[in-house]
């Protein structure tokens, strides 16, 4: 699994990115990753690279970015399964994914639609916070069946997960 980090995730888990290009590209398997900040707490906005399905993350701390791969793979299979998705399927799509590996972002259209969508959560987020989870599964299900616009035309991302997923074999 790929998770391309913006400057700004990587200079806050005090990592190096790689500008590693992988031969065999599976943008289903591939997340870009960004920074936020919001009412003073770090959050992260996971965007995949096929679906443009969003998992959000929010209250980091310094102690949450040096486990970050294991939050976020906790938060795809929590996600995904509060989506609907049988636990096997997620677990299937997990072992896939395979190693995490931090990279360079390498698409403007994704940044720029993690900003729209940052947009769009942030006249929302209060009626989610506080949370003692740093994953907000409602938030994520909410933004998932909103309709997105950009380089995929108009789409519901819970649309094309699904057809995704539907292709795994059980």
């Amino acid at each position: 699994m790929f998770i391309e980090c913006t400057k700004k995730l990587s200079d806050a888990m005090k990592i190096k990115t790689n500008d590693i290009v992988p031969i065999k590209r599976e943008p289903f398997y591939e997340w870009h990753a960004n920074l936020f900040m919001f009412d003073r707490r770090k959050g992260v906005i996971l965007m995949n690279n096929q679906t443009r399905y969003c998992i959000v993350l929010y209250g980091l701390k310094a102690e949450h970015f040096k486990k970050f791969e294991d939050i976020v793979l906790n938060a795809i299979k929590e996600t995904f399964i509060a989506e609907g998705f049988l636990e096997n399927k997620v677990d299937r799509y997990l072992a896939h994914c395979g190693e995490v590996i931090y990279t360079k972002t390498h698409d403007r259209s994704i940044i720029s639609q993690i900003t729209e969508f940052y947009i769009s959560i942030s006249w929302n987020i209060e009626d989610y916070i506080p949370s003692d989870q740093l994953n907000l599964v409602e938030l994520n299900r909410w933004v998932g069946h909103e309709l997105m616009c950009g380089s995929l035309g108009y789409v519901h991302p819970i649309e094309l997960l699904t057809k995704e997923m539907n292709k795994i074999e059980e």
